[in-house]
């Protein structure tokens, strides 16, 4: 137990990144399949909620958020990025028209306001607190209107230190992350068992949250 806390301790954005990029699995049953997931509903109700006619996801995987966005809306432009060459090219097959590319969080690779809305879901779980603050500013630097985030929480230094000890994985204070880079309305809305079967640390500290992108001038 203590020798696989360290190394969840030693589970850096890079070491993450690497794991992701050469893993080899079923993309479109791992993930693509999961386009009915709960969560996803929660996404795209507050989706309604604001105007938006582009969107583009960080850690998008193979494309299952991109793909319940097609289903509920018509005439959007989509797009994303992920570390994996081959949930892109998967994402490639499924989606005509996107934008999809194989990057990072840190280097987004597409210009200054280029959409409405960014999105990540459970991608900044793998962000070390090192890489988190340049994260949220590229993420911002894409984005014209809003950020949406669907990742895990916590207010808490020790909280945080457990839970990485625990699993491998970073809640970070996002409220904190997103005034500290001049996000304005902010909103937050708990993950629940109803939203997240299958318990995890999704139902205990996720958060939904949704932040208006203040530009500097």
């Amino acid at each position: 137990m203590i020798l696989s806390g360290i190394k969840n301790l030693l589970k850096s954005t890079s070491k993450h990144a690497k794991y992701w990029s050469e893993r080899k699995i079923d993309w479109d049953q791992a993930y693509l399949s999961t386009v009915d997931h709960p969560h996803r509903d929660a996404l795209m109700f507050i989706l309604k909620q604001i105007p938006w006619m582009s969107l583009f996801e960080v850690g998008m995987g193979p494309g299952a958020n991109l793909k319940k966005i097609c289903k509920t809306f018509n005439n959007r432009q989509i797009g994303g990025c992920d570390i994996s060459k081959d949930a892109v090219e998967l994402a490639r097959k499924t989606f005509h028209g996107a934008v999809l590319k194989v990057g990072n969080t840190e280097d987004i690779m597409m210009s200054d306001n280029s959409v409405d809305i960014v999105l990540s879901d459970m991608a900044l779980i793998y962000v070390d607190p090192r890489k988190i603050d340049a994260t949220i500013k590229e993420m911002k630097r894409v984005g014209r209107q809003w950020i949406l985030l669907c990742e895990l929480t916590s207010n808490s230094n020790w909280d945080q230190f457990k839970k990485l000890w625990k699993t491998g994985y970073h809640c970070h204070q996002y409220k904190k992350l997103l005034e500290k880079h001049n996000f304005s309305g902010i909103m937050e809305w708990n993950l629940t068992k109803d939203l997240w079967p299958g318990g995890g640390l999704q139902d205990k500290c996720g958060k939904i949250i949704l932040a208006k992108i203040s530009k500097r001038k």
